[in-house]
């Protein structure tokens, strides 16, 4: 039960963060919204931490963490050297 209640605070909190980049995106330098990127990020990959582990994890776990991604990460395109090479194996 506790860990449910974490994780709704945690999407909670990636809405909110994700409000704050749409908010900041207007400005000039863009060093606001870079850092909600990165705060984004985190939050994302703790959500996704929590669901992966037991006893949470399972195939309907992951079909939440496919749709948080697709969410908030919509792009499928992959730039960095390494993980090019794993999305192809994929």
């Amino acid at each position: 039960m506790r860990r449910i209640h974490h994780l709704k605070e945690l999407i909670e909190n990636i809405k909110k963060t994700e409000e704050m980049i749409s908010l900041h995106r207007q400005d000039d330098l863009g060093l606001m919204s870079a850092q909600y990127e990165i705060l984004k990020a985190k939050q994302v990959a703790e959500f996704i931490d929590e669901l992966a582990k037991p006893p949470f994890q399972s195939v309907e776990s992951f079909s939440l963490i496919k749709l948080m991604i697709n969410k908030y990460y919509p792009s499928d395109k992959v730039e960095q050297k390494e993980l090019k090479e794993l999305a192809l194996a994929i």
